[in-house]
């Protein structure tokens, strides 16, 4: 009776191992030869392995042999048998003590990012359409992995750190000229230049690395300096002449000089870097000259013409009394923050798209409304010239 009493305790006490379960070995086993069809992962070594091993072994090293025993009780002695025949602390390379946490070793072909994400994928897919026999949890853990999850985060940050640049640059440039067109039309050169710098980076096959991701935001800055330059000039030259086709001529004298010339320091100051040993700084120098020269002949050809075609909407004959009177400028300048706003809890807070979607469809109106009453005040009346 005590023996009964004693393998009914021991049997127990082995149901919350839950590594020594025959279909969770099983089911270990079928994952690693689903890896290994997906053509990236060399080889895997888990603890299925080992039982498969010693209980071939046991059986005189029959192939039929090689596979995971029907019983606990024999699971258990394969374990026993191979600490016995190796260092005992051999086995807590691949599962705990209480044999409640396993690990399952995946060698890649290559290091390359692209195939861990690939085996992720396949991973999370074998575990959703093939239910485990008991609830298992997995996590991920090895510098290809850490790797993969610092290039999400870096991808990820940096595009959301150039979408609240961009939104922050625009409402700047709005606020500065006091129209939302021209904020936008100060926007042009930047977003023509970034498009066409990223685009060529693309063609040439140039990896996203660290230098062209952190560049991807100071690009901003260098991008929409030369357009602010440009328009702030223009609109003071133009309250002198009364006419483009005459202002046209002063803002390419002295003023475009100075911007042509800022552009041939500055690319050819970076230039030299070309020369450096490390690639980083090759990047860095090719990167930087080229926002230069790019964003220089945006602003003097592209914004010329814009000005031309928008003469009329970008010089009124009867401007708004102040900034606060300006409803359009209001309105974009409202939902502009809004936008940041949202972009910013979403980094930082951790609230979901679609509950910042509610809050910005709510939140909207009701600011496009405020702008529609500050901009019918009697302060705001437009007084006809005489």
């Amino acid at each position: 009776t005590w023996e009964e009493a004693s393998l009914f305790l021991d049997e127990q006490r082995q149901l919350s191992q839950t590594f020594k379960d025959p279909r969770v070995l099983a089911y270990m086993a079928d994952l690693q030869k689903t890896l290994l069809q997906t053509g990236v992962v060399g080889k895997s070594n888990s603890l299925a392995d080992i039982v498969k091993t010693v209980h071939r072994e046991l059986f005189m090293g029959k192939k039929e042999a090689f596979r995971v025993p029907d019983s606990r009780k024999a699971v258990a002695q394969c374990l026993l048998t191979f600490q016995n025949s190796h260092r005992p602390h051999d086995l807590w390379h691949f599962v705990t003590p209480d044999y409640r946490k396993t690990s399952l070793w995946v060698q890649l072909k290559s290091g390359d990012n692209k195939d861990m994400e690939q085996v992720v994928e396949a991973v999370d897919e074998y575990m959703q359409n093939h239910q485990p026999p008991i609830l298992l949890k997995h996590n991920w853990f090895g510098l290809t992995y850490i790797n993969v999850v610092w290039q999400e985060k870096m991808v990820k940050g940096m595009l959301m750190a150039f979408m609240g640049s961009f939104l922050i640059v625009f409402l700047m440039t709005s606020i500065l000229f006091r129209s939302a067109l021209w904020g936008l039309l100060s926007m042009i050169p930047l977003t023509v230049t970034v498009g066409f710098i990223y685009g060529v980076v693309g063609i040439v096959g140039k990896d996203y690395d660290m230098p062209v991701a952190v560049l991807s935001s100071l690009s901003l800055g260098l991008a929409v300096d030369f357009a602010i330059h440009f328009l702030s000039r223009s609109k003071n030259i133009y309250s002198e002449y009364g006419s483009w086709r005459k202002a046209s001529e002063a803002i390419f004298g002295e003023p475009a000089r100075a911007i042509a010339r800022n552009i041939m320091v500055i690319a050819f100051g970076f230039l030299p870097l070309l020369a450096a040993t490390l690639v980083p700084y090759k990047t860095v120098g090719i990167f930087l000259a080229s926002i230069m020269v790019f964003s220089g002949i945006g602003t003097l050809i592209i914004l010329p013409s814009l000005v031309k075609i928008l003469e009329k909407r970008l010089f009124p004959l009867v401007p708004a009394m102040g900034a606060t009177c300006n409803c359009v400028l209001c309105i974009a300048s409202s939902v502009t923050l809004v936008l940041l706003i949202a972009l910013n809890l979403y980094q930082y807070a951790r609230m979901g798209f679609s509950t910042l979607t509610w809050i910005s469809l709510f939140t909207i109106p009701l600011l496009v409304l405020g702008c529609g009453l500050i901009s019918r005040r009697e302060k705001c009346r437009i007084i006809p010239p005489a």
